[in-house]
Parts: structure tokens; C-alpha cells; sequence
């Protein structure tokens, strides 16, 4: 019998190394999973996607990310993407949509509080967008595609990471518009955006919304153009399409605007990047 279990030692000897490894494994994953979310941090709240429909008449190699910007309070974004997100899966591109949501127990948080760098929250946010976009293991940089609030998310992303293409859907003005009350009270503060626009940009809002953003938003200010008030492009909108390094502006119609997500608005956009060669 002890020769017996001798052999037996001897035999098993070599994979105790085996046995080590995989029972690490196992408790690794179930450590991770069974760990409860930290609401101190920033997190992607939702990440759906939706495959390109087979009867599709081809299939675009450019995912379209529809972003929303979550839990920053005075910017909180609404936005339902489902309808559109739906329509260009059904038109042959991988739609994803990504919230990125600030921590929700900010205030509570004491180390948060203590931050002087009150815009390295919006860097979290773009740091776990990037990740999340890279998780799609995706060939090509994806299309973004904001709305009103979001869109400081968007551009932020722009500013560090590629993308084929960007959308802007009714833009914010250049300046933080929300109260001085609330401002000094939330640990979010806008950024100063520099990155160039060498590469495909849409811009679409209402005229009057175009307008004012003349004056208060940068690409609009720099790369817009204004229509001839004495002929007929005056009543086409206050700004007519133009492509200038990459940007091209389009007027929304007024109707279902607050939602900014009407048909004329969807049509838009399917047009641009079939313009694009997407």
C-alpha cells in the first residue's frame, strides 16, 4: 500500500501546477462578477447593440455609436435613440447604444468632493467610452452621433481618440449655460475643445438654434457660412450645407424639433453618410 501511494504521488506530482492554475481561474471570474457595483465611479449604463439586418443591401463596416451623456446634473440627456438606432441596423450598420453615466453618489463622496481638477470626471467618462468602443473589436473608427447635452461628451472623445466620422445634433454654445448656482455646485465643468475638423463632421440644428450658435459655438462660428439674405438661400435656412475641412451644416425642420429626432433629421444624416461613402 505505501508503494501504491508513492506511485501515486509520483504521477500526480506534475499536475499540481495544472490544478493551482485552474482553480484560480474559477475564483477570479466569480470574485469579479460577484462584486457589487461602485456607484462612487463612473459607469456604462447601457451598451446595446444591434447587428446589421441580413436583408440589408450591404453591410457597412462603420459602426455608429449613439451616445448619451448620463447623471451630470443640469445635462442630463433623455434622448431616445432606439428608433433611429433601429432603422440603421436595418440599413446595414452595427449600431450601438453607450450611456456613460457620472458617479451617483458624487455628492456623497468625500475624496470626490476634495477633487480641484473638477474636469477629470469628464476624462473618466471619455477614458470608459474609449474602452467600451474598443470592446467592440470593430475594424474601422466608429460614426458618434449626439444629441443637445451629449454632444460635450462626443467632442470630448474627439479631442483623444479616432473617429471616422461625428454627428452633432442640435449642439450646446461653447459656454456652460447653467446657473452660476449650479455651476459652482457641480464638479463638472465644460471643456475648451481644439481638435481640428480634418475628417467628416454633421452638424444639424433649427435656424434660430444655427443663429445663435454663430456667435457662442465654435465650428459654427468658424466654418458655417452665411446664406445671401437677398436671394432665394434665405429662405432655405440661415445656413445652407457647406463642406469646409470635412464640416457640413444642415437646417432641421422646425416641426418635432425639441426632440430633434424627427424623419427630416434621420433622412439627413442617411444621406450624409452615403455622401461620405460609409
Amino acid at each position: 500500500m505505501p508503494l501504491l501511494t508513492s506511485r501515486a504521488r509520483h504521477f500526480l506530482q506534475p499536475l499540481k501546477p495544472l490544478t493551482l492554475s485552474i482553480g484560480f481561474s474559477f475564483i477570479v471570474p466569480l470574485r469579479f462578477f460577484g462584486s457589487a457595483p461602485d456607484h462612487s465611479k463612473v459607469q456604462c449604463t447601457r451598451r446595446l447593440i444591434r447587428q446589421p439586418s441580413p436583408a440589408a443591401s450591404r453591410e457597412s463596416p462603420y459602426p455608429i455609436v449613439f451616445l448619451r451623456m448620463k447623471g451630470v446634473e443640469g445635462l442630463e440627456d433623455e434622448t431616445d435613440w432606439v428608433d433611429w438606432s433601429s432603422m440603421f441596423a436595418e440599413k446595414g450598420y452595427t449600431s450601438v447604444e453607450i450611456d456613460i453615466s457620472s458617479p451617483t453618489e458624487f455628492s456623497k463622496s468625500s475624496e470626490l468632493e476634495e477633487m480641484k481638477e473638477d474636469i477629470s470626471i469628464l476624462k473618466s467618462m471619455v477614458n470608459l467610452l474609449s474602452s467600451e468602443i474598443r470592446l467592440l473589436s470593430i475594424p474601422f473608427p466608429p460614426i458618434l452621433i449626439a444629441f443637445g447635452k451629449s454632444t460635450i461628451l462626443a467632442q470630448s472623445f474627439i479631442e483623444d481618440n479616432p473617429s471616422s466620422g461625428l454627428i452633432l445634433i442640435n449642439p450646446l454654445s461653447d459656454k456652460d449655460e447653467r446657473s452660476i448656482e449650479l455651476q459652482n455646485k457641480s464638479n463638472f465643468k465644460f471643456p475648451n475643445f481644439t481638435f481640428e475638423p480634418h475628417f467628416p463632421i454633421l452638424i444639424l440644428s433649427n435656424q434660430q438654434s444655427l443663429r445663435n450658435l454663430s456667435v457662442s459655438n465654435r465650428l459654427i462660428r468658424e466654418y458655417g457660412q452665411l446664406p445671401n439674405p437677398n436671394t432665394d438661400e434665405e429662405k432655405k435656412g440661415w445656413f445652407k450645407n457647406r463642406r469646409n475641412k470635412g464640416i457640413e451644416i444642415g437646417v432641421l425642420d422646425e416641426e418635432g424639433f425639441e426632440s430633434g429626432l424627427n424623419e427630416n433629421g434621420r433622412i439627413q444624416v442617411e444621406r450624409w453618410m452615403d455622401r461620405q461613402g460609409f
